[in-house]
């Protein structure tokens, strides 16, 4: 239960914590329990204030891991209390020196890396630029990983902040834990000024740091002076940077084309692409979890009773034997009544093949089967399509999606097959007209696919995407410009749908 507002008295919670703040240098736990004994709410109290400089400061200060730890178990919000240096205990243990304190504690709590003290420095960010022990730089990446994308307030990551530091082992670790979880996209982060993290290393004269990054980001980004890496290279004077920068295809600025702002991109016109991804994304968003299993059900069901269709057509198949009256079994039978009594007989007979070239072929008429068979195909067909749309573009369902075009395709053949000689030019339409359809919905989804991935999900494309960003730029191809141009406005149009699906979420 907590104590009333009431009972709270600043100056002498700030009494007694300085009497805590006396023994907490000193590990003195047995007196810490004593404290808490005679008064059960004191650290909640010190808690209240607003920044102060706890026992837990003074604990992790003085590298009393075991103290430091007592107090988070009691009460773990102290840990994200600033001092009024704007320092949580996780930075004091750093400053100080103290690397188990400063593990431990993350060990407890791995969301301290995450807390900004003044100017929005993280321990995450303190330790890349300043710490010397790697060990605790990988200790705080791979605890929390999350901690990456924080940034302090002039919008730099802790990649930026480590090349300013210019120790190249410490960029050597960050750059290769980027690398082996998948976040480069974490290298084309902007500052204040616009800069990456190409354009820190090049102004910072790391030249392996620029060695590793030429080919895993994009070389001729520009910063808020038009500038791209190569000029702050030439700007700093580094021959060598500068000489890796253009063997890899750097650009200047002013040897690009002109810079398309948002307001140019929100002015212009919209293409296919952009209207087709955009209208799907909402056509899927209107689609709940529950909603998505009950179409799936249903769409299925049709698939799987068309495709038993062409299996068993009604009046069954001629039989391969020229000399059979019956075509094959079908599911229809006869049912003889006698005495009262009925019992199931054998297949209605069927008429006999005029040649052993029909065997295989529906018994039934020509003017059933234009009737019956385009029906059944385009169910199957716009089934098979539902399927396609629903189903989640993720890479496990890849696969999926190729069993249900090969499965489509087995369809349209067995139609074709069993069609007698004047039903074949139907029969030849609805396979063109079927597998068109197919193709089109399952080259949407993957372009869909393709484009979100791209930009968003999976590890590998976003690397070919800067591969081909790269490559373009030295091959100076119109072409290629175009659709880099294309690719970028894609890419405008999926964040525009995500933040406005963020937004709807969170409101």
């Amino acid at each position: 239960m907590s104590k009333p507002e009431s009972d709270f008295d600043l100056e002498s919670v700030e009494k007694k914590m300085k009497e805590m703040n006396s023994y907490a240098p000193k590990g003195n736990t047995p007196q810490l329990h004593s404290d808490i004994k005679n008064d059960p709410f004191i650290l909640q109290k010190i808690d209240k204030i607003p920044f102060a400089h706890t026992p837990l400061h003074e604990a992790a200060a003085h590298g009393q891991t075991i103290f430091a730890i007592e107090i988070m178990s009691l009460q773990p919000s102290m840990g994200r209390k600033l001092d009024h240096e704007g320092l949580s205990p996780l930075h004091v243990a750093l400053k100080n020196g103290h690397k188990k304190t400063a593990i431990s504690l993350v060990k407890f709590d791995k969301q301290l890396v995450r807390v900004k003290g003044f100017e929005g420095f993280t321990p995450l960010h303190y330790a890349a630029k300043y710490y010397p022990d790697l060990d605790v730089l990988a200790c705080f990446l791979l605890e929390c990983q999350a901690s990456i994308n924080d940034l302090n307030n002039r919008f730099q990551s802790a990649v930026h902040l480590v090349m300013e530091s210019g120790n190249s082992k410490a960029i050597d670790l960050v750059l290769m834990w980027l690398v082996r979880t998948a976040r480069e996209p974490v290298l084309g982060w902007k500052d204040k000024d616009s800069d990456t993290a190409l354009h820190v290393a090049a102004r910072h004269h790391c030249v392996e740091a620029v060695k590793a990054m030429v080919k895993i980001v994009k070389l001729n980004r520009r910063n808020s002076n038009n500038q791209t890496p190569l000029d702050v290279a030439h700007e700093s004077g580094n021959k060598k940077v500068s000489e890796i920068l253009l063997k890899a295809g750097a650009k200047k600025g002013k040897d690009l084309a002109p810079k398309e702002t948002r307001a140019d991109y929100l002015c212009s016109g919209t293409n296919l692409l952009e209207k087709a991804i955009r209208g799907y994304s909402f056509l899927l968003k209107d689609l709940t979890v529950g909603m998505r299993s009950v179409v799936l059900v249903v769409a299925i069901l049709i698939a799987t009773a068309t495709y038993q269709a062409v299996l068993q057509p009604p009046g069954g198949v001629y039989p391969p034997d020229s000399s059979s009256s019956s075509p094959s079994p079908s599911p229809t039978t006869t049912i003889r009544i006698s005495g009262g009594r009925r019992s199931l007989g054998s297949p209605a007979p069927a008429p006999a093949p005029a040649n052993q070239s029909e065997a295989g072929k529906m018994v039934m008429e020509n003017g059933m089967y234009v009737q019956f068979m385009p029906a059944n195909t385009f169910a199957f067909t716009l089934s098979m399509v539902i399927i396609i749309f629903v189903l989640h573009g993720r890479p496990y369902n890849i696969i999926l999606h190729g069993c249900l075009i090969f499965l489509a395709y087995s369809y349209l053949v067995a139609m074709v097959s069993i069609a007698g000689e004047k039903e074949g030019g139907v029969a030849q339409l609805m396979f063109v007209l079927s597998w068109g359809v197919l193709s089109f919905a399952f080259g949407v989804k993957m372009l869909y696919y393709l484009v979100k991935a791209l930009f968003e999900d999976v590890w590998w494309l976003p690397r070919c995407g800067v591969a081909w960003h790269n490559w373009s730029y030295r091959a100076g191809c119109p072409l290629c410009v175009r659709c880099m141009s294309l690719a970028r406005k894609l890419r405008r149009q999926c964040k525009l749908i995500q933040r406005l699906e963020y937004e709807e979420t969170v409101l």
